[in-house]
């Protein structure tokens, strides 16, 4: 007696890729949340850019003011307004959340096969 198994690779390919499709957007706005956690906050110009410019869609995300890049590595963040403001947000917030995201991914993930 013999049993064949036929696997349908596209169709496969077809659930996972549209199930990272779905978990892309819920996953890149808490992490965009999380990050903008420990961002620096003056006027809040900075936080709102990221709201405006990231694509979560798409797992972009984006601090765009022209001094992003210099505040992200240098000088001492104010806590003034933000308590939680460091150098490097979003390294600060990978090593407290890495596996908060990784869990919410897996959860997204599963939902959407």
């Amino acid at each position: 007696m013999s049993v064949d198994i036929k696997i349908n690779k596209a169709h496969i390919k077809g659930r996972i890729t549209g199930a990272t499709s779905e978990m892309m957007e819920p996953l890149s706005e808490q992490i965009l949340d999380d990050c903008n956690y420990f961002c620096r906050e003056d006027k809040g110009t900075l936080i709102q850019s990221s709201q405006i410019a990231s694509i979560p869609k798409q797992g972009l995300l984006v601090w765009n003011t022209i001094y992003a890049k210099r505040v992200f590595y240098t000088g001492t963040p104010s806590t003034d307004v933000n308590p939680n403001a460091s150098l490097r947000w979003a390294e600060k917030a990978r090593a407290q959340y890495r596996a908060s995201w990784e869990k919410l991914a897996q959860k997204l993930f599963k939902r959407g096969m």
